[in-house]
C-alpha cells in the first residue's frame, strides 16, 4: 500500500499535459513489461534502423551506463542523451565538451542545459529543415 501512495504522491506532483502524455504513450506501448515501458521512453527508438527493440546498458557487463542504448537489433550503441554512436568501452565525448564549457555552472558542474538540447554538444535532428533557418 505505502508503494501505491507514493505513487500517487508522484503522480499527483506532475504536471497535467505530461501525465496526459505518459497515458498516451502507455496506451499506444507495444511493452510487455515495466522495464520495456521505461526503455521505450527513456532509450527510444534505434537512431541507426528504427528498431523499438531497444534497451540501456546499466545492466550489461563491461558497460554499465544508463545513458547508453543499444539496438538489440543492430547492434549500436549510442548516448541517449545527445544522440552521438558510442564504441564499446569508450565515454561520450559530449562529457568532455560539457566539461570545457564556460557557461555558469552549479555545484554539481550542470549548466541547466539538457545535453540533448545544448547546440554545442547535441548531434539529435531537431527535424528542421536547414534551409528554413
Amino acid at each position: 500500500m505505502k508503494k501505491q501512495d507514493d505513487f500517487k504522491k508522484i503522480w499527483d506532483s506532475i504536471p497535467k499535459d505530461v501525465q496526459d502524455e505518459l497515458t498516451k504513450a502507455l496506451e499506444e506501448s507495444s511493452a510487455t513489461s515495466v522495464e520495456e515501458f521505461i526503455s521505450e521512453i527513456f532509450v527510444g527508438d534505434c537512431p541507426e534502423c528504427g528498431s523499438r527493440n531497444t534497451r540501456d546498458c546499466e545492466e550489461l557487463p563491461d558497460i554499465d551506463d544508463i545513458t547508453i542504448g543499444l539496438c538489440n537489433d543492430c547492434g549500436r550503441l549510442w548516448c541517449t542523451e545527445c544522440g552521438r554512436t558510442i564504441t564499446k568501452g569508450d565515454v561520450c565525448e559530449h562529457w568532455e565538451i560539457c566539461e570545457k564549457c564556460t557557461r555558469k555552472k552549479d555545484e554539481f558542474g550542470d549548466c541547466g542545459i539538457p545535453p540533448w538540447e545544448c547546440a554545442e554538444i547535441s548531434v539529435f535532428d531537431d527535424g528542421e529543415d536547414e534551409d528554413a533557418l
